[in-house]
């Protein structure tokens, strides 16, 4: 992690004032989490107890970091406000800190990556393909911080290799973000969903629960990392990155329906009930085009479909009378040639004679 240096001459205004700045700015995320885990405990009763267990782990990290942040502007701006900024050895709370939000960011991304399964298990290898990327990113980021954490004096001291783990492990978790917001905004968008709000509206509550805003703190926080030096813009982008990746989750959550405290995913039960009708389809071994029903009009037509099967049919059923009746002729004696003569002439001029001509026959 870049830290200022004593060459670098940089002022208080620029590196303490931000980090008070940027603690109170996270501090002000961090109250929206700690409302929205309220909010979720109290309505989603029924939840799981492993979701109730997420939640809780997710709030016991997001107020670490954000009691780490505190201790670290106390260190700086009270208890050794005399020396120069760049002259402080850099406190464990710093390290921490990026610790836990790398570890706060690893719990929303996983959840993310579950909601996206969910949505489409026809795509189960994007899902995979996220998670590994977000586990790889967690892992470097933790090493970073390790390693880093052994090194107290400022950046001068710190090996190169600290600052690649570091920069590895955002580029990492940006990428995964990036990923998650494509595959939630084109999965989503299959949901039969009617929107319940104005265009607004609608608008910041996607920018939150499909972590679109979390991702835009990453990419300024990278920015301002590398284009802000000596000052420590960044850590304005930084403290509140976890806040906000926490608070995409708790409002995901929290936006479902709920009845006595058991919730309703709109999102995922029409993603699940689709997958299931794909499934079944594919279990019929249905042709990919079904057959050409043949219109009112074409039924109506002499020369349509259906007419020339009733004709064919009609021959072969004539046919087959024809030849019963000639086996009857030749099996009985000689008075009963001409009834049967005059039956297959009956039939010969179609069904309707046929039934008259029987009758006569039989009343004959």
């Amino acid at each position: 992690m870049w830290w200022p240096t004593t060459a670098e001459n940089v002022s208080q205004d620029s590196t303490v004032g931000v980090y008070l700045l940027s603690t109170i700015f996270a501090a002000m995320f961090y109250g929206l989490t700690f409302l929205q885990n309220l909010q979720y405990f109290d309505r989603f009763r029924r939840d799981s107890m492993a979701m109730k267990f997420l939640i809780f782990v997710l709030w016991l990290f997001d107020s670490t970091t954000m009691a780490l942040s505190m201790q670290a502007v106390y260190m700086f701006a009270v208890a050794r406000r005399n020396i120069p900024f760049a002259a402080i050895n850099i406190p464990g709370s710093v390290e921490a800190e990026r610790a836990f939000s790398f570890a706060v960011v690893f719990i929303v991304q996983m959840f993310f990556v579950v909601r996206i399964w969910s949505l489409g298990r026809s795509y189960w290898y994007l899902p995979m393909f996220m998670g590994f990327i977000a586990t790889i990113a967690l892992i470097t980021g933790l090493a970073a911080s390790v390693q880093a954490s052994a090194f107290s004096a400022p950046n001068s001291s710190h090996p190169a290799s600290v600052d690649g783990l570091s920069a590895a492990a955002t580029a990492l978790q940006i990428v995964t973000d990036v990923m998650i917001n494509g595959a939630l905004y084109w999965l989503c968008s299959k949901c039969k969903r009617e929107p319940t709000g104005g265009i607004l509206r609608n608008a910041c509550v996607n920018l939150v629960n499909r972590g679109v805003l979390s991702t835009l703190l990453q990419i300024l926080t990278t920015i301002t990392y590398f284009a802000s030096r000596p000052r420590l813009v960044w850590m304005s982008f930084h403290t509140a990155s976890s806040k906000v990746h926490a608070m995409s989750m708790l409002s995901s959550l929290n936006s479902r329906d709920v009845m006595d405290g058991l919730a309703h995913d709109e999102e995922v039960a029409d993603a699940q009930f689709r997958h299931r009708v794909e499934l079944e389809l594919k279990a019929c071994n249905l042709p990919e085009r079904p057959p050409m029903i043949p219109s009112i009009h074409q039924l109506r037509s002499q020369s349509s479909w259906f007419a020339n099967n009733v004709a064919k049919s009609s021959e072969c059923d004539t046919d087959d009378t024809k030849s019963a009746v000639g086996t009857a002729t030749f099996s009985g004696g000689p008075g009963v040639i001409g009834s049967a003569s005059a039956s297959v002439s009956a039939l010969s001029r179609g069904p309707s004679v046929h039934a008259r001509s029987t009758t006569a026959v039989d009343g004959n």
